[in-house]
């Protein structure tokens, strides 16, 4: 074996061995605690800066049968998950002769004015739930569990509307800086990530050392990968037979 082959599979064996000592025996994956940089926020309304790339935000929409009056627990999310909402059994208050239940979730492009010295972060969302045939009003008479993703920037909580004014829910945020926040809750209406007015938002340095992790382990794998490659060129070459000459 050529010097320059064993140091194409020492690379790539360097490689597996740092993988194996990342994943261990019996541990987690190796991705496991890194953030991965999501895709950018989809805004309804962009902010100037951001206007040029911005992708609309996407509605969502499940539908729930009616057995017995009651609605089975089930999951609805817009198609781009910034909003995800997993209803419990005995959520809803279906009306009678109600065979379904409709649920969709919405970006309202003009929404309610936030209160004074409260600024809405990203958008606010407007989810409502109708039985069908016939669209009658259906109400929640527990809380619902909901998922929102939050804009880069300030964020303190999330609020609820439900046309009597906006009130702040008890906000649980995700761990590892991972860009959700998740509240019970108390019905439908209208739904936002809000701060202060004036709040500072996350540093670069906060962002940069969020996604150090994930870039450092990409940059580790192209890395090697790009050893093994040039050592398997190199062998190649060195392994090609030399060109024969004309006789004349």
């Amino acid at each position: 074996m050529t010097g320059a082959r064993r140091g194409g599979l020492a690379a790539l064996a360097l490689g597996l061995i740092a993988a194996a000592l990342l994943h261990g025996r019996g541990g987690p994956p190796v991705f496991d605690g890194i953030v991965v940089p999501p895709e950018p926020y989809r805004w309804e309304s962009p902010p100037p800066n951001l206007r040029a790339g911005n992708k609309p935000p996407l509605s969502g929409e499940a539908t729930f049968p009616v057995a017995n009056g009651q609605v089975p627990g089930g999951g609805v999310q817009t198609g781009d998950s910034q909003v995800i909402i997993f209803f419990g059994l005995g959520t809803f208050k279906a009306p009678s002769g109600a065979q379904t239940v409709k649920c969709p979730i919405d970006p309202d492009p003009n929404p309610p004015t936030a209160r004074s010295g409260i600024d809405i972060r990203g958008n606010v969302y407007h989810i409502n739930c109708g039985a069908q045939p016939g669209g009658a009003v259906v109400t929640a008479v527990t809380t619902f569990h909901l998922t929102l993703r939050v804009p880069p920037g300030a964020f303190n909580e999330i609020q609820y509307n439900d046309g009597n004014g906006w009130r702040a829910l008890t906000t649980l945020r995700a761990p590892g800086g991972d860009p959700f926040a998740s509240v019970n809750a108390p019905g439908f209406g209208e739904y936002a990530a809000t701060a202060p007015t004036g709040a500072p938002g996350e540093s670069f340095l906060t962002v940069l050392g969020r996604y150090a992790p994930f870039y450092g382990i990409l940059a580790f794998v192209i890395l090697f990968g790009i050893i093994a490659i040039v050592q398997e060129i190199r062998r190649r070459q060195r392994a090609r037979p030399p060109p024969t000459k004309k006789r004349r």
